[in-house]
């Protein structure tokens, strides 16, 4: 069940689901607000929710309006395969280097149309996806990205041993990562 209510201004997207608590997201490109709720919450609880994460959510827009301001999607279909095009050939070029540098090793890779993240990885079979969104980006932000998928080929999530990989390979990650995502 998905219903709009506006909270102090807000408008936010709340959508009943069998989940066991509330979870809410700043969506791109435009900063909408989704709320996902278990289905017995009532209306207030939600409300209250949002009320107590107001600075987060302000702050959120702000950021990812701003990053769709900076990083515009392309005006035509021609323009957003030039970009493809470019971006899998910095890809192509940049990829095997990081591969031979580290050791680590992908099974294959794709460009995607991706939205809310610049890349994924599917640890099982070990084959990376990297966002259209990078085609913008520079070389150093591109390589965070590569390195921080192929980490994910050897540790499947975020723990001390893949920040222990991103720190040998990759000593200045933090900032690129930092300048990646609010700059």
């Amino acid at each position: 069940m998905t219903k709009l209510i506006y909270i102090d201004g807000l408008e936010v997207l709340v959508t009943k689901k069998r989940i066991k608590r509330i979870n809410l997201r700043v969506k791109e490109p435009d900063g909408r607000i989704s709320v996902s709720a278990p289905f017995l919450t009532p209306d207030r609880e939600i409300i209250a929710f949002v009320r107590s994460r107001r600075d987060w959510i302000d702050n959120a827009v702000a950021r990812v309006r701003a990053k769709t301001a900076a990083h515009p999607e392309p005006a035509d279909r021609a323009e957003k395969e030039a970009r493809r095009a470019d971006l899998k050939r910095r890809i192509a070029v940049r990829l095997p280097y990081i591969e031979e540098v580290t050791g680590l090793k992908c099974s294959g890779w794709t460009v995607r149309d991706m939205h809310t993240r610049w890349g994924s990885c599917n640890t099982r079979t070990r084959h990376i996806n990297l966002s259209l969104m990078l085609a913008t980006r520079s070389d150093a932000e591109l390589d965070y990205v590569i390195l921080h998928e192929l980490v994910h080929t050897v540790v499947p999530n975020h723990g001390p041993d893949f920040y222990a990989l991103m720190d040998r390979f990759m000593p200045g990650w933090k900032k690129i990562r930092k300048a990646l995502n609010y700059g």
